[in-house]
C-alpha cells in the first residue's frame, strides 16, 4: 500500500513538474519549480504517519532530486573504484541516508517553507532560496542548486549555513572509510544506521 501511495505521488508530483515552462532559466519556472519542492518537503508528516513520510519524501526526491548524481559526488574518488553492485547498493543507502536527514529537518510542528528568489545561472547550474522556518528557532536559508531536466528541474545540491550538504556528506564518508580501511560495507552499515535515527 505504501508503495502504491508512493507511485501515485510520484506520478502526480511529475505531472506538475513536467508542465512547468523552463525558458532560460526564467524566474517564473524557477520559482514555480521550487514553491512546488517547498510545498511538497511541508506536507510530508500531514498524515501524521512515518511511513507515509518517508514515501512522500521519496516521491519528491524521485521527480526533483538528482540522487545518483549527488550520491556519485559524494562518493568521489571511491566511486570510480567499487563494482556496479556495490554502487547500487551504496545509491540505495544514500537515498534512506537523504531522506533521513531530509525529515529530521521538516518533522518539527508548524515548519514552513517559502520562495525567496533565485539567481542567475552560474557555471550551468541555477540558484534558488527558500526560507525554512520553525516555531521558536530562527529563519534558516536554503540554497538549491539546480540543472534543468528537460522540460523541468532537477536539484544536484543544497547550502546550508553556507555549506553544501553534498560536500559535507563526502566528508564524512571519506573519514567513515579512512578509519574502517576504505571498507563500503562499513560506510554503508554507518548510512543505513543514520537514515534509521
Amino acid at each position: 500500500m505504501a508503495s502504491l501511495i508512493a507511485r501515485v505521488i510520484a506520478v502526480a508530483w511529475s505531472l506538475l513538474a513536467l508542465s512547468l515552462p523552463v525558458a532560460a532559466a526564467s524566474e517564473n519556472s524557477v520559482r514555480a519549480f521550487i514553491e512546488l519542492v517547498n510545498e511538497a518537503s511541508v506536507s510530508f508528516f500531514s498524515s501524521g504517519s512515518e511511513a507515509d513520510a518517508r514515501e512522500r519524501c521519496r516521491a519528491l526526491l524521485a521527480w526533483a532530486f538528482d540522487v545518483p548524481a549527488m550520491g556519485k559526488d559524494a562518493l568521489g574518488r571511491t566511486w570510480d573504484k567499487i563494482t556496479e553492485e556495490k554502487r547500487e547498493e551504496f545509491l540505495q543507502a544514500f537515498e534512506e541516508d537523504v531522506i533521513g536527514g531530509y525529515l529530521r529537518r521538516m518533522r518539527a510542528p508548524g515548519t514552513t517553507m517559502t520562495f525567496v528568489g533565485s539567481r542567475p545561472d552560474k557555471e550551468g547550474f541555477q540558484r534558488a532560496a527558500s526560507r525554512r522556518s520553525v516555531p521558536g528557532k530562527n529563519d534558516q536559508i536554503w540554497i538549491w542548486w539546480m540543472r534543468p531536466d528537460g522540460q523541468t528541474w532537477r536539484i544536484v545540491d543544497l547550502v546550508l549555513a553556507g555549506r553544501s550538504a553534498v560536500a559535507t556528506e563526502a566528508h564524512e564518508y571519506a573519514t567513515v572509510l579512512e578509519n574502517n580501511n576504505n571498507d563500503m560495507d562499513a560506510l554503508i552499515a554507518f548510512m543505513r544506521k543514520r537514515a534509521a535515527q
